[in-house]
């Protein structure tokens, strides 16, 4: 049951998505990034792992580059095998390569990072509650993964995609900040 009306919610906020103009997706991509650098989580965090944007989701491109420059360890996700996911080291942009469901991935010849080393997850959404409940795309990939970190973690959603609740069962895993062009949910407190 849980899991039809999550499908459903999934379609119809994957449509809305398609249907959001460039211009608007642009600005708000740039201005979630500047939330981004800003968080002292960001700032302090010295590994940093992070999801690859497609052309459709929040652009992590731009925030890769200045966390790599940055000084800051980036890793990025592999999917080998169904279900499983890993973090890998990456140095730039181009140690990545077409991999599993069209997805940039690391190449092989980037080194693993442990979840345990993981100080801040940013993680991809189709939409995300305000009290920090994700919508993924149902592969669980994410919530696995993020089962084993001690990370703090972060999802970007535009703010015409945020919604007023999700559904989410036992294995879900909650996000401690959703960033939007406008929000950043809850409010960081002071040091965070």
């Amino acid at each position: 049951m849980m899991s039809a009306v999550k499908e459903e919610l999934r379609r119809q906020l994957l449509k809305a998505r398609s249907c959001l103009p460039k211009d608007y997706c642009a600005q708000a991509d740039s201005d979630i990034l500047k939330r981004l650098l800003k968080i002292s989580a960001y700032k302090k965090a010295k590994v940093i792992f992070t999801y690859v944007s497609r052309a459709e989701e929040t652009d992590t491109r731009r925030f890769i580059s200045r966390a790599l420059d940055g000084g800051k360890i980036v890793a990025v996700p592999r999917c080998r095998e169904a279900g499983v996911m890993k973090a890998y080291r990456i140095q730039g942009l181009e140690d990545l390569e077409e991999g599993a469901y069209h997805i940039l991935e690391p190449r092989d010849f980037c080194r693993e990072i442990m979840p345990e080393d993981i100080d801040l997850a940013v993680v991809p959404c189709v939409s995300c509650s305000r009290g920090g409940e994700r919508l993924g795309y149902g592969g669980g990939y994410y919530d696995r993964y993020l089962a084993l970190c001690r990370a703090l973690r972060v999802a970007l959603c535009r703010e015409r995609l945020v919604c007023d609740m999700i559904p989410a069962d036992i294995y879900d895993c909650a996000m401690d900040f959703v960033i939007t062009e406008k929000n950043i949910w809850p409010e960081p407190k002071a040091g965070m």
